[in-house]
């Protein structure tokens, strides 16, 4: 059984992504590392699919202690549990309040398949385009209705400040599970 979680997070400066909901899907679905499996979590809001992969990068701990979220813009759909290495385009910066009314900073890291193992090289894009960005802003939003968890955009993060965001949430992974 894989151990999606302790996976290395990065792969010659590329960075890891396992998907966990592939794009299309209308319902959310998440790793379970107890059993090990992809496993059914919630049905998005009605009208709404995944635009892109969603999955997390292994080998790190955000603030929600759960690994960092990505989404990888690329045309193709994979599966659950395939793993994209990627290079970073930036972040979008999310403040997250939870039913318990616990605040915290949940970003959501903006990916694409490196060019040179991607097929899809027309899209072999190094920034967000400002379109796109308030599409995946207007997703985020409306990702989390009926969930009970507020979120609030708090702007973006260039490549090489969300590099540094990943990087933080390597070290705060090793902190927690270094024996």
């Amino acid at each position: 059984m894989a151990d999606y979680l302790r996976l290395p997070a990065t792969s010659r400066k590329l960075f890891r992504v396992v998907i966990e909901t592939p794009r299309g899907s209308a319902a959310k679905l998440a790793y379970e590392p107890k059993t090990g499996v992809f496993e059914y979590s919630r049905p998005l809001p009605v009208g709404n699919t995944y635009p892109y992969d969603w999955g997390f990068v292994p080998s790190t701990l955000g603030d929600d202690g759960d690994p960092l979220d990505g989404l990888v813009i690329h045309q193709a759909a994979a599966a659950p549990g395939v793993v994209i290495k990627c290079d970073v385009l930036g972040a979008l910066r999310v403040k997250q309040e939870d039913p318990d009314g616990s605040k915290v900073r949940n970003d959501r890291y903006i990916f694409c398949p490196h060019k040179q193992d991607s097929q899809d090289k027309a899209v072999a894009i190094t920034e967000v385009p400002r379109d796109l960005r308030r599409e995946i802003e207007q997703f985020f939003l409306s990702s989390v209705l009926g969930t009970g968890k507020k979120i609030k955009l708090r702007g973006w993060q260039n490549a090489a400040e969300a590099r540094a965001s990943l990087a933080d949430g390597m070290r705060s992974f090793k902190r927690k599970f270094s024996h």
